[in-house]
């Protein structure tokens, strides 16, 4: 016995018409005499007198009856309960940002807008070192993690999401000549690296090899090393900060801040995707709505 088949005899019972409930349930007629005839194989008891004008209930057929209309009453209450219980469940949305995601960067704007969509529902973010991104997710305490895929460490039980390219440039600030010459793998372009300061976060400083690392993430061709690193708060003060002195830095143009045309930039080679990453069995039914809104605002 399963719902259809009580679904298709309460329709014969209601309109004394098997053809007709047929119709009000968007099936055939033989779809819905079979659903009848092995509801009453099962219940090893006619359902129905049948004629050529109709069917009728027989007296087993009319207890049953009563029988399925309560039970309809029971299961629309039950699919009620659960279904409040489960969005208030979902009344919240942590989420994680990597240390590298500028929030007043270009990717506030699909956050505003999911924000903006629900404004019933408590969604918080704040940045994160890639790490603690994902011992966050692991202990559910974060429901959803905004990171680059080449900071998600295998073997974790994750739903990854990838939802936009990173689009790394290079930017220089000072008196920069021969800019024609300064290409990927160039001469020119190495030793203007080398001659200016990189600029840091707030997140803590980095090492040669920690630099080395973001660097070969930036570019599979270079590696450069800063001479001098400057400690700053955020990437949005890393590329403001260009403005006034002479440095190098490595930024996402749309997820970081956008600098004017003064400060010279090139383009990096990377395939490095960014993307939401949850923990497989957290249930919050508004994770997957994010992803999907955040995939649907770059892809258009």
């Amino acid at each position: 016995m399963n719902q259809i088949q009580i679904d298709c005899f309460v329709a014969a019972a209601l309109n004394g018409s098997i053809s007709t409930a047929a119709k009000s349930l968007f099936l055939s007629t033989q779809v819905v005499s079979q659903h009848i005839q092995k509801l009453e194989a099962e219940l090893k008891h006619p359902l129905f007198i049948r004629a050529k004008s109709g069917v009728r209930l027989t007296e087993f057929g009319q207890d049953f009856f009563n029988l399925a209309s309560d039970w309809a009453v029971l299961y629309r209450d039950a699919i009620r309960h659960i279904e409040e219980a489960y969005n208030q469940m979902a009344s919240s949305l942590n989420i994680g940002l990597s240390e590298y995601i500028d929030h007043m960067g270009e990717i506030s704007g699909p956050i505003l807008a999911f924000t903006e969509s629900h404004d019933n529902i408590n969604i918080m973010g704040n940045h994160y070192k890639s790490s603690d991104l994902l011992r966050g997710i692991e202990a559910k305490e974060l429901d959803i993690a905004i990171i680059p895929d080449s900071q998600i460490v295998s073997g974790g039980d994750f739903e990854v999401a990838p939802f936009a390219k990173e689009d790394l440039h290079l930017f220089i600030s000072g008196e920069v000549k021969n800019k024609k010459k300064l290409v990927i793998g160039s001469k020119e372009l190495d030793e203007l690296c080398a001659s200016r300061p990189q600029l840091n976060t707030s997140y803590g400083v980095w090492t040669d090899k920690e630099w080395e690392e973001v660097s070969n993430r930036m570019s599979s061709s270079q590696n450069w090393k800063p001479q001098k690193i400057y400690e700053l708060p955020n990437f949005r003060s890393v590329t403001e900060s260009l403005r006034f002195f002479s440095a190098t830095a490595v930024c996402d143009v749309r997820f970081g801040y956008h600098v004017d045309d003064s400060i010279f930039r090139t383009p990096l080679t990377t395939e490095s995707w960014l993307c939401c990453v949850w923990h497989k069995q957290n249930e919050n039914r508004l994770i997957k709505e994010f992803s999907d809104h955040m995939i649907q605002y770059y892809a258009e």
